[in-house]
């Protein structure tokens, strides 16, 4: 009894802290976003903005819920009105992580050869930035020309915007390795492999968690970007497509189902990034 007590009382006292912890991060920005979309509601009303300019959030929600109930319809042609968004939404979405999967193994790659490599590094780096400074719009319509309207132009578009990220955060988490951990394993005569497993790949995962997070909104952009050049679906073409006939409450609808995609997966790698790193300082912090 005397030592039960203690466990549920601390027990107790862990969810009290996780639960105002989760307040003191959520309700703020809901406040927020609550109080900017009223506002934009009261000014569209007051000043009775025409729904083609800017329509109001009420407006925009009853059509992604339309757009959402229609269930998983493919457009019957292209540039056909939007019937349903969720198939728009899974085109891209897979377009997206498809292009995240091969720029990270792209960017792992090259991070590893070029820190191992100071030949490769001095080669490769300035085609690496070369092909950095490109805008990957003035790309696009060269991968369409090669592949046709497929998901793989879209993919290699959020590939190459995905990719550079994590070579370069790869790159310093690889060599910024603890110096005296460093002498250690050479003074254990640990070899190449195993100073690369047990030391630099540890030390590494951190900044690669960093990168993935801010290229998983960027995988989206690229699959946009490649979409607007040519499509046949897609949340970008039908932004497009509702765009040129003043359609702008599908093309709000196609913000929100973006920013939304952006958010989540956003957090998931947050989440996979607590549990791996449980034991790093960061987390632990």
């Amino acid at each position: 009894m005397t030592t039960a007590a203690p466990a549920v009382a601390g027990s107790v006292l862990v969810r009290r802290s996780r639960l105002r912890g989760l307040g003191e991060n959520v309700l703020p920005p809901l406040v927020a976003l609550a109080l900017a979309l009223v506002a934009w509601e009261g000014l569209v009303r007051l000043l009775n903005i025409p729904i083609y300019l800017l329509p109001a959030p009420s407006d925009i929600t009853e059509t992604l819920w339309k757009l959402i109930s229609a269930g998983f319809v493919p457009p019957t042609y292209v540039g056909a009105p939007a019937e349903g968004i969720l198939y728009d939404t899974y085109v891209t979405l897979a377009e997206a992580l498809v292009g995240l999967a091969i720029g990270t193994f792209i960017g792992l790659v090259f991070a590893v050869v070029m820190t191992h490599s100071r030949f490769a590094e001095q080669a490769l780096y300035p085609i690496i930035i070369s092909i950095r400074s490109t805008p990957i719009i003035a790309l696009a319509p060269v991968f369409i020309i090669w592949f046709g309207f497929t998901i793989m132009p879209k993919a290699i578009v959020a590939a190459l915007a995905t990719f550079y990220p994590v070579l370069v955060n790869c790159i310093t988490g690889m060599r910024a390795v603890d110096p005296a951990t460093l002498e250690f394993f050479e003074s254990v005569h640990a070899s190449r492999s195993e100073i690369f497993w047990r030391l630099r790949v540890p030390n590494t995962l951190p900044y690669f968690f960093a990168a993935t997070r801010l290229n998983v909104s960027l995988s989206i952009i690229g699959a946009i970007v490649g979409e607007l050049v040519g499509a046949r679906d897609g949340v970008g073409h039908m932004m497009t497509a509702a765009a040129v006939t003043l359609r702008t409450t599908e093309v709000f609808s196609g913000v929100v189902i973006l920013t939304s995609l952006g958010v989540i997966l956003t957090e998931f790698v947050t989440f996979v990034q607590r549990r791996v790193l449980f034991w790093h300082e960061t987390e632990r912090a």
